[in-house]
């Protein structure tokens, strides 16, 4: 998997060496008993403290812009998932409704935020390999993998149309023709793809793909390593502690 194109790869110029060289498999883990201890938070202000030291994290590490870019994304979402719980009871929503729909969107929010720095702070590869490492399924190391290379390629050709289109002077817009121009993209784009996947599976199959990427052996764990993850674990476990103990 070390051979893959460059394109694979995430720009990691930015990253701070201590961010970029945490083991992959500690980093995994890490992100998940972060994400879990979040998920289990029931007040808004600690899960506001969780997304607070993840947003600490992204800019030690490096992330800056780049987190809050991806986070950006997140938000049509987030508003889609929560206006049925605020709207369910009727108008004008109640105080219950908003404050439950705002905790569920603060922790989608920081629990996104966690998985971006994860997977922004090491190549693609690099997370493969620690995944195959950790015992994952083959074929679910071999999908994600494919998937995350066939999501590049379908940006690329994204980009591509854009680009003709700006050239032929096109002005995007709802009118009819617009929305025929669109319909004929989508359709042609599809059949495109559908086409492309069939000749790589063909072509990896002529050269002996069995459906198990090939993987290298994963980097030793360090103190280091232990020593981040030690810092983020503790950090949920003491905001989870702090919760029951202000319940109680």
């Amino acid at each position: 998997m070390r051979g893959v194109n460059g394109d694979m790869r995430m720009d990691l110029k930015d990253i701070r060496p201590w961010g970029r060289c945490w083991e992959p498999r500690t980093k995994v883990i890490t992100a998940f008993i972060f994400v879990f201890g979040v998920v289990s938070l029931n007040n808004p202000w600690l899960v506001l403290a969780a997304f607070l030291f993840v947003l600490a994290a992204s800019i030690m590490m490096g992330l800056n812009g780049r987190l809050f870019s991806r986070l950006v994304l997140l938000i049509p979402f987030l508003l889609l998932m929560t206006l049925p719980l605020i709207l369910g009871g009727g108008l004008p929503p109640s105080s219950d409704r908003v404050a439950f729909a705002a905790l569920i969107a603060l922790k989608a929010l920081t629990s996104m935020a966690a998985m971006v720095v994860m997977l922004a702070t090491q190549p693609l590869e690099e997370f493969m390999e620690g995944l195959a490492s950790m015992k994952i399924p083959p074929v679910i190391i071999s999908v994600l993998f494919l998937a995350c290379r066939y999501a590049l390629l379908f940006l690329e050709d994204v980009k591509k149309t854009r680009r003709a289109l700006i050239s032929r002077l096109f002005s995007p817009g709802l009118k009819s023709q617009s929305l025929q121009v669109y319909g004929e993209l989508a359709g042609g784009m599809f059949i495109k793809s559908f086409d492309r996947s069939d000749s790589v599976y063909r072509a990896m199959a002529s050269r002996g793909f069995t459906g198990k990427l090939p993987t290298g052996l994963p980097r030793e764990i360090t103190p280091k390593d232990l020593l981040i993850s030690l810092v983020a674990v503790s950090f949920i476990l003491f905001l989870i502690v702090a919760e029951r103990v202000v319940i109680i």
